[in-house]
């Protein structure tokens, strides 16, 4: 989808207005009533207050495009929890994807590792920045920004896997993600089970983004040690996987978390 240059807009439809007003007034100078001098200030009022507002219609577009991916990994997000809840029930005519023990998209069973991550703590390193006393972000996360792979400060991209399949990814923006195989079928035909054929994949509205997913295996219980403030983790067999989905423009600002924990 195209985004618009609301700036650019703004100033088009502002000439085209000026230019109707004067041939207007053209017509009417002689007549009383305002003068064309009176009009020129209004006008040059009206060109200052469309110079003022364009800055922030572009802001709005840029917020749009951020609320809009947020929704795309909440859709994504219910996409996986559906399919766990059908891979954890028993086997049926009605649910022919049941397996008796819960798995998410790209696992062949529960504690299988999908991606380069082998657990959480790994994979927040990647997505956490380091923040200044006064709370601003000192140092970017190193997964914060679609990179080419092998560019500087980035290495990031082939841990991570492609929710719809780089077959649907334009290939300059693709970054090192990869497709996750699983035998007989892929990650991303999974994914695509939960969606009709007319939907297609969920696009990015980013240029440079796509969904991409990593998973943490299952077995090991993951909390939060309040007293030396870390992640800690003990062995858990009933413990499910831990999925996170990310927009690669932006996986640090752009992720969601199901845990299965």
């Amino acid at each position: 989808m195209k985004i618009l240059n609301f700036q650019n807009i703004l100033f088009f439809l502002l000439q085209v207005f000026l230019n109707k007003m004067m041939k207007f007034f053209n017509k009417i100078k002689n007549s009383k009533g305002n003068s064309l001098a009176e009009f020129a200030v209004t006008a040059a009022m009206m060109a200052t207050l469309a110079t003022t507002a364009a800055p922030r219609f572009s802001g709005v577009g840029e917020a749009g495009k951020a609320n809009q991916t947020k929704q795309n990994l909440d859709k994504i997000g219910g996409m996986v929890n559906q399919f766990f809840m059908n891979t954890s029930a028993p086997y049926s005519p009605t649910n022919r994807l049941g397996e008796g023990q819960g798995r998410v998209p790209g696992q062949t069973k529960y504690d299988v590792q999908v991606g380069g991550y082998s657990n959480l703590d790994e994979l927040m390193l990647d997505l956490t920045p380091t923040y200044a006393d006064d709370g601003s972000i000192e140092t970017p996360a190193i997964y914060s920004r679609w990179k080419p792979y092998g560019s500087e400060g980035n290495g990031a991209g082939v841990k991570w896997r492609s929710v719809f399949g780089t077959a649907n990814v334009d290939a300059n923006y693709l970054g090192g993600v990869q497709d996750e195989s699983m035998g007989t079928q892929t990650a991303s035909e999974e994914f695509m089970a939960y969606l009709s054929e007319k939907e297609g994949p969920i696009k990015s509205p980013y240029k440079q983004g796509h969904y991409i997913f990593a998973v943490i295996p299952g077995g090991t219980k993951y909390f939060y040690d309040s007293e030396n403030g870390s992640l800690q983790t003990k062995q858990c067999n009933d413990c499910g996987p831990i999925m996170v989905i990310a927009d690669a423009y932006n996986p640090s600002k752009y992720h969601t978390i199901k845990s299965f924990n």
